[in-house]
């Protein structure tokens, strides 16, 4: 691969490199800031209206050099059957609870032995004598760090592993307890409690690291994966993630099947691009990796703009030095280096404090509007006949297809063609005329934020097959599908700026799009937060948008 290619994937080399004068890529960068950093592997984005148009061109190859015809699938293969997206915790999550697990620990020594020893709390004693038994409490860490135990994956963790440095912290802290401890008595207590404290932790250790093996045997830290192309990079990737199972490869999917044996490893090979697409299954995918050398730069190209209609997170394998390779999109997936070239990386922290918020404030709404929904729900029944509650099926994160609830606003017609609400529309009734008005029709989804399927701040879902001027959303906007690189919202950035209710015109798609777009770049607790406070009088006193 190149190394302005690199360079253009957000990589930084460790070594000496041609400088090159590259003038979109600096453009480029900035403008991926801006749009959650898509796509940047030899691509320009930008968010201006006119870069959203059409979707066609993602599909388009200027200039390419005549290739022998590619080939079909293989008949007879098939995708495996996923019908659900496993739980994936971060492999790096363990580590993390076992060091915050330390640190309280550490500290529960530090004040059982300043309570014992000097007969007061730490908070109690003098900055010198709380700064010795918190030095010798410390110590069991630094027995640890010295040994590096945290030094480790979730394949390679063994029960006894800590053992080793908490018997060096050990002795590191009755060390310290002798020299530093303010007086006999104080370092009779730190003597006692520090090897206590130390089986403790080596307990807790051998308990943990049995759980997170078993835990790891069932795939709970790995991710789900799809490789593109067929290589014997691929084959090594394969391999490597059945040995430690960081990833599970579901198949290897390729145009150029002729070259192939119909087995990588354990992983299957088959299919081709507009296959893995088509695939019901690729909803629950956790990245795709393009295994492609890099050397053929015209064809990775291609690969990637075919991809940018799906969601999944798509990576590109680096073969190119690949241990000097760093930067703020590298990962490293299977002891391979990787640069993230569509779709958003996963920040499990962003999602960890995302989920705590909705269950917390969307619980708190629900009991808040417990009495106006029950209220709501008999005016429905008494003004006209049909379920109070309205659901219908639509795109939610990843593609995958959600149920959404919503207070029912028309007349019951089950058998009806999809039709976006048009102004005066004659099947609203008179109880959903002031229900859309007002957006209350939108409270039962709370349930949906509480069963996880939905957010209460995010890009608005869409109904499956909805359509724009007689054209589907994903042909009049490229970019459409990363709007789903996030859980749907009640609300979002897109409505607290104007535009809600239907989008009927290619130009109206393309600010939702684009509105939607600068959100999911920006996410963070304090932009939802905001949103929240500002969708109460954009959604309540706005009487002018056609819902």
């Amino acid at each position: 691969m190149s190394q302005p290619a690199l360079l253009l994937a957000g990589a930084d080399l460790d070594q000496p490199v041609l400088t090159y004068v590259v003038d979109d890529a600096t453009e480029a960068r900035r403008l991926a800031e801006l749009a959650g950093e898509f796509c940047l592997f030899g691509l320009n984005i930008c968010l201006e209206d006119e870069s959203l148009w059409t979707a066609d061109a993602a599909y388009r190859v200027e200039d390419a050099a005549p290739e022998a015809p590619a080939n079909d699938a293989k008949p007879g293969f098939t995708f495996p059957d996923l019908n659900r997206r496993g739980v994936h915790i971060d492999p790096t999550a363990p580590v993390k609870f076992i060091q915050a697990l330390d640190w309280m620990m550490v500290l529960v020594a530090a004040q059982v032995a300043a309570l014992w020893g000097a007969g007061m709390g730490l908070a109690e004693l003098s900055i010198g004598g709380a700064a010795a038994f918190l030095a010798a409490a410390i110590s069991l860490k630094a027995g640890l760090w010295l040994t590096e135990s945290y030094r480790l994956s979730v394949a390679r963790i063994r029960a006894e592993r800590g053992i080793g440095g908490l018997a060096l912290g050990t002795i590191l802290g009755l060390g310290v307890a002798t020299f530093f401890a303010p007086d006999a008595r104080s370092s009779a207590a730190l003597s006692a409690v520090l090897p206590v404290a130390a089986m403790l932790l080596a307990g807790m250790h051998a308990a943990l690291a049995v759980w997170i093996r078993a835990a790891h045997a069932k795939g709970v830290f790995s991710e789900t994966i799809v490789l593109v192309g067929a290589t014997e990079a691929a084959e090594r990737m394969a391999k490597r993630a059945a040995k430690t199972g960081e990833a599970r490869v579901v198949a290897i999917v390729d145009d150029r099947l002729s070259r192939v044996g119909p087995i990588h490893g354990d992983a299957p090979v088959g299919g081709n691009l507009d296959d893995l697409l088509k695939w019901e299954g690729l909803p629950h995918i956790d990245r795709i990796v393009i295994t492609v050398t890099q050397k053929a730069e015209g064809r990775v190209n291609d690969i990637i703009k075919r991809l940018r209609v799906a969601p999944n997170r798509v990576d590109l394998l680096l073969d190119y030095q690949t241990l000097n390779v760093r930067g703020k999109r590298i990962d490293r997936l299977t002891g391979s280096a990787v640069a993230c070239v569509s779709g958003r990386p996963r920040n499990h922290r962003r999602a960890l404090v995302k989920r705590a918020q909705d269950i917390v404030i969307g619980a708190g709404l629900l009991a808040l509007f417990a009495l106006p929904m029950l209220a709501i729900a008999i005016a429905i029944k008494c003004d006209s006949r049909g379920p109070v509650l309205y659901r219908q099926r639509r795109h939610g994160f990843n593609n995958r297809v959600i149920t959404v609830l919503k207070f029912r606003s028309m007349q019951h017609q089950p058998n009806a063609a999809l039709k976006q609400v048009e102004h005066n529309d004659p099947r609203v009734t008179k109880i959903g005329a002031y229900l859309r008005r007002t957006s209350l029709d939108e409270l039962p989804q709370l349930i949906n934020v509480l069963r996880g399927e939905m957010s209460l701040v995010g890009p608005r879902p869409h109904a499956i097959g909805m359509k724009a001027d007689e054209r589907e959303l994903t042909q009049i906007v490229a970019e459409y599908a990363h709007r789903h690189c996030v859980k749907p919202g009640i609300t979002g950035w897109a409505q607290v700026n104007g535009s809600r209710g239907p989008v009927e015109s290619p130009a109206a798609v393309r600010r939702r799009v684009k509105l939607d777009l600068e959100y999911v770049s920006r996410a963070s607790l304090w932009l939802d937060l905001e949103i929240l406070v500002r969708s109460a009088p954009a959604l309540l006193g706005d009487y002018e948008a056609v819902r």
